[in-house]
């Protein structure tokens, strides 16, 4: 997973004249995974400057199921962004939440069957029923049953077309003369 992003920090009480030096590129970059889907993922830079000022900036991520064309689909969703400047053993939190613009991005797991308990076993599970054959399709006793059902209610429909026509004189003789009609 890759991410490009450039960071520009305004002070409000200064009326967003003087923006917060933060040069992401030079800074630690440092992350951690979620342990489960209910935690957080968060990837977070921190600077040291020269004068013993260290700034951190945090994007704390979380996981949220969204419905996409009838499926459920697991995306990452930026939960809040976080700014802790910290100088002379004293230290200073801003705290954005993600609730005026949301950010969020589809991760390569696609939950569409209904049990999703391990993303191992979805991927088995779903995925390879798109993979198999005709052979092994056959194999299963409900595939077999679809299609002597649907054998034999074809063939019955044809019977029944056949005996319509066999038992309705008034229309045998119009199937019989239909090589005779006018031609329009």
């Amino acid at each position: 997973m890759s991410v490009t992003f450039q960071v520009e920090i305004l002070n409000e009480q200064n009326n967003n004249s003087v923006p917060i030096d933060f040069h992401l590129p030079s800074g630690v970059i440092k992350g951690k995974c979620a342990a489960d889907r209910k935690s957080e993922a968060v990837i977070s830079s921190t600077i040291e400057e020269a004068d013993g000022r260290l700034k951190t900036l945090k994007f704390v991520f979380r996981t949220e199921e969204m419905r996409v064309k009838r499926v459920d689909e697991l995306r990452w969703i930026l939960n809040k962004v976080v700014y802790v400047e910290k100088f002379a053993g004293s230290s200073a939190v801003f705290e954005s939440d993600n609730s005026s613009v949301i950010f969020s991005a589809p991760l390569t797991q696609k939950y569409v069957c209904e049990d999703r308990i391990n993303v191992t076993l979805h991927i088995y599970l779903c995925e390879r029923t798109r993979k198999r054959t005709l052979s092994e399709s056959l194999q299963h006793r409900s595939t077999v049953f679809c299609g002597v059902v649907l054998a034999i209610s074809s063939i019955a429909h044809i019977v029944g077309h056949m005996l319509r026509r066999h038992f309705m004189p008034h229309r045998k003789e119009l199937y019989e003369n239909l090589d005779r009609l006018p031609a329009i």
